[in-house]
């Protein structure tokens, strides 16, 4: 691959001018959607379908059928989190969504940072069952440097070399738990992508970056940013973005991205490498068809095609496209088996793992006073949305630590998780504590603490992650733990609604699919004592139809302990003016406090560390609340 740069070769080219051609199909962010949705975020109430993956398996066999060399003459990328998120991803740990690209007939895939959410070892076991390779050239192990997936793949289609370098993003340690990447280590970016470059440039016509590390959802605004500071101060982190990565890809003459489920229907043009940058829209609702320009002399890259006008990226909807039967049957029957599994009763007689590992730090921080919050034979549970955690990195790990040691409460659920692997860190401080984690959400994670010599965990599920938009890509996180002191068993179901004005549907449509599932799906697991707890994004005080909670205040079965401070300004869990409120809420159901007690406060973290603003900083603008059943 040699870019076009040199005059003798422009001159050459000159006397070639028609172009050949190389069809490319590009998929990114599946999350396991590979059957029909609704396409809720075009329309809540009246959304069009979108068929999936079995119209894209047809688009493509309808293509290569009327090629001279059918499979062999097209391009089949994807750029990773293709199976984390929906039930059929989740039920089999990526092996439907792998055959099914087998089916497709992929020539190549990049792992995102959700696809290690079992580990590196079950992708290596994915890659075994595939028909083309899983790429990776700055993934090695830690104990000899050695590579754990193939860098390249070099593919001549129609005459061309085509290179293909797979770079994994190298942010991992941030957004995957630890106990999964152990024994790994992940090389800078630009490093990685310039040495396998050289190692292929000589035996190649074209080369094509396939790459998890994202394109930003402000693109131009970051890649703005970026370019003026390297600029200013000739430094820059080499963990770089897909576009950041752009910047510095002479020798690249497409980048085809994913990580983030932002598409874009025109790709993003370096004028510094001249390289193209693509991205599909994620969650199986789009994917990416273009052509590759090439001089049919020279092999050269002349450029790309879309191939339907003014986009590079189509959306599957049922109105534009038509399927193949057999294989919508397959996913329908996939697709419905695994969401039934996540509905079926909680076994109470089993006992599952959890996401901690046993690798523990010792803490002796002092630097603040929290009160033991601990009644003896009590139940302690708070709800604490930790903004954007770690939203100050390892100062937010001390703080928050100390915190969780001297409070002493038996269960915690948060909200706002940003980034798992230092949840992670957070968890090798709090030896007492067991957790669950989110492995299905889009938009950050929830999370459920709780002390493991008093509990034992028998469930853990995400509930409507097979149709999570009502919920802003955060599914609900529920855990089903057995009181091991007299064998009392109790489901806690922690959410983290949609935001802000403009969310009140949603968060109302959302607020009726939990309801529902509390009164028929959980009552079939006979679990009739429950907590929902979480960042709701509503105040009870808000007048009717203002809020979601209306089908939960009107039955006699559950009801909200935190009403009861909820017009006391100074416990408001959200105390930033100008939007002073109560949005952190707990649930409970009225088999839980029968014959017994219960006190429930806004913990006021503003006089335990001195100020709101030094809380704010090191921890979250959220306060968290605490309900104590004794």
């Amino acid at each position: 691959m040699v870019k076009l740069t040199h005059i003798l070769l422009l001159f050459s080219l000159s006397l070639f001018p028609k172009d050949s051609f190389i069809d490319v199909i590009t998929t990114n962010d599946l999350h396991g959607f590979l059957g029909d949705q609704d396409a809720h975020f075009m329309n809540p109430n009246f959304p069009p379908k979108i068929v999936g993956a079995s119209a894209l398996y047809k688009y493509i066999k309808d293509i290569e059928s009327k090629m001279s060399d059918r499979s062999n003459d097209i391009l089949i990328l994807d750029g990773g989190n293709f199976f984390q998120g929906h039930p059929l991803g989740i039920i089999d740990s990526g092996k439907t969504v792998i055959e099914w690209m087998n089916k497709v007939g992929y020539d190549a895939i990049v792992p995102g940072n959700n696809d290690f959410l079992f580990g590196y070892e079950n992708l290596l076991e994915l890659s075994e069952q595939a028909n083309f390779p899983m790429l990776g050239c700055n993934v090695k192990y830690e104990k000899n440097d050695k590579l754990v997936f193939e860098p390249y793949k070099i593919i001549n289609i129609k005459g061309v070399k085509v290179g293909l370098i797979g770079l994994v993003n190298p942010d991992i340690s941030e957004t995957v738990l630890k106990k999964n990447l152990d024994g790994l280590k992940i090389d800078s970016s630009l490093d990685s992508m310039n040495f396998w470059i050289s190692e292929i440039i000589d035996d190649v016509d074209i080369i094509i970056l396939l790459t998890s590390s994202g394109v930003p959802w402000d693109r131009d605004k970051i890649y703005d940013d970026f370019v003026s500071n390297y600029k200013k101060t000739g430094t820059f982190n080499k963990n770089l973005n897909s576009i950041e990565l752009g910047y510095f890809s002479d020798e690249v003459d497409l980048i085809v991205s994913g990580g983030i489920s932002k598409g874009y229907n025109t790709p993003w043009y370096d004028k510094n490498s001249h390289t193209y940058i693509f991205q599909n829209y994620g969650n199986g609702t789009s994917f990416g068809h273009f052509y590759i320009k090439f001089d049919p002399e020279t092999k050269l890259f002349t450029g790309y095609k879309s191939a339907v006008t003014n986009s590079i990226s189509q959306t599957l909807f049922l109105d534009d496209f038509s399927y193949d039967i057999n294989m919508y049957n397959w996913l329908k029957e996939k697709n419905n088996l695994s969401v039934k599994d996540v509905y079926s009763k909680v076994d109470w007689s089993s006992v599952i793992k959890p996401d901690g590992k046993d690798n523990f730090s010792k803490t002796t921080r002092n630097q603040w006073d929290f009160p033991n919050i601990n009644k003896l034979n009590g139940l302690e549970i708070i709800t604490w949305n930790c903004e954007f955690f770690p939203t100050n990195g390892d100062s937010t790990i001390n703080a928050l630590s100390e915190a969780i040691i001297e409070l002493n409460p038996d269960i915690i659920a948060f909200q706002e998780i940003k980034k798992r692997g230092w949840f992670s860190k957070l968890m090798t401080h709090l030896q007492d504590y067991d957790f669950i984690i989110s492995q299905q959400s889009s938009f950050m994670d929830q999370a459920i603490i709780y002390k493991k010599n008093l509990f034992d965990l028998v469930g853990r599920k995400e509930l409507f992650a097979e149709n999570d938009y009502f919920f802003a890509g955060r599914p609900p996180l529920q855990c089903d733990l057995i009181y091991k002191k007299n064998n009392e068993i109790l489901s806690i179901i922690n959410l983290h609604m949609k935001c802000c004005d403009s969310g009140l549907n949603r968060r109302k449509l959302a607020a009726n699919q939990l309801y529902d599932y509390l009164k028929s799906q959980l009552n079939k697991s006979l679990s009739d004592q429950y907590i929902v707890l979480g960042d709701w994004n509503d105040d009870l005080k808000d007048k009717p139809g203002e809020h979601c909670f209306d089908n939960f205040l009107k039955d006699d079965t559950m009801f909200f302990p935190t009403y009861d401070i909820t017009y006391d300004l100074k416990q408001a869990s959200y105390p930033k003016e100008p939007y002073v409120s109560f949005l952190d809420h707990i649930l409970i159901s009225n088999s839980l406090v029968q014959n017994k007690n219960y006190s429930v406060q806004t913990l006021p973290f503003d006089d335990y560390m001195g100020s709101f603003n030094v809380y704010e900083q090191y921890i979250s603008d959220h306060m968290p609340v605490l309900l104590s059943i004794y």
